[in-house]
């Protein structure tokens, strides 16, 4: 088998296990592999191949990873400092309804959009009250924190 083909097999399947663990390191060496596989057809030696391989293998993933990080990466949500809610919740200041009544240290259940979501609150609020969504629990993205609302309830902010 031939160097360029040996190179362009070894790159193929950097991708191909880059496509089932996307860690975003391995599309590198793939990329490295292949250039080395067109190095490889002008004839230079295993030595100026290995060289070439490390060479574009590294600088692709010290100069580009980041680069593609953010293009391909998701966004981590900040946590505020007013005791560590992730303000960023979809839900976050809509207005829904209760459809089991909430119990301080208890668990009951809104409905926004006829979605329902366990829900805590502060105070009792009882079945059929509006409701403004203040975040989630810390830990827990599907349990909202709710608190009275006094406004019309089908509001949508």
């Amino acid at each position: 088998m031939s160097a360029p083909l040996l190179w362009f097999l070894l790159g193929l399947a950097f991708l191909l296990i880059e496509l089932m663990a996307p860690t975003l390191v391995l599309i590198f060496f793939g990329a490295g592999a292949w250039v080395t596989a067109c190095v490889a057809l002008l004839g230079l030696s295993l030595n100026w191949q290995l060289v070439t391989f490390i060479f574009v293998s590294l600088f692709t993933l010290l100069f580009l990873r980041r680069h593609l990080r953010a293009v391909f990466g998701g966004r981590a949500h900040r946590v505020d400092d007013q005791g560590g809610h992730a303000p960023t919740h979809p839900l976050t200041n809509r207005v829904g309804t209760v459809s089991k009544t909430l119990r301080p240290g208890e668990v009951g259940e809104v409905s926004i959009d006829g979605s329902f979501w366990r829900a805590v609150a502060e105070t009792e609020i009882h079945e059929g009250r509006p409701v403004r969504v203040l975040g989630t629990q810390p830990g827990d993205a599907l349990m909202l924190r709710v608190a009275p609302f006094d406004g019309p309830s089908g509001e949508r902010i």
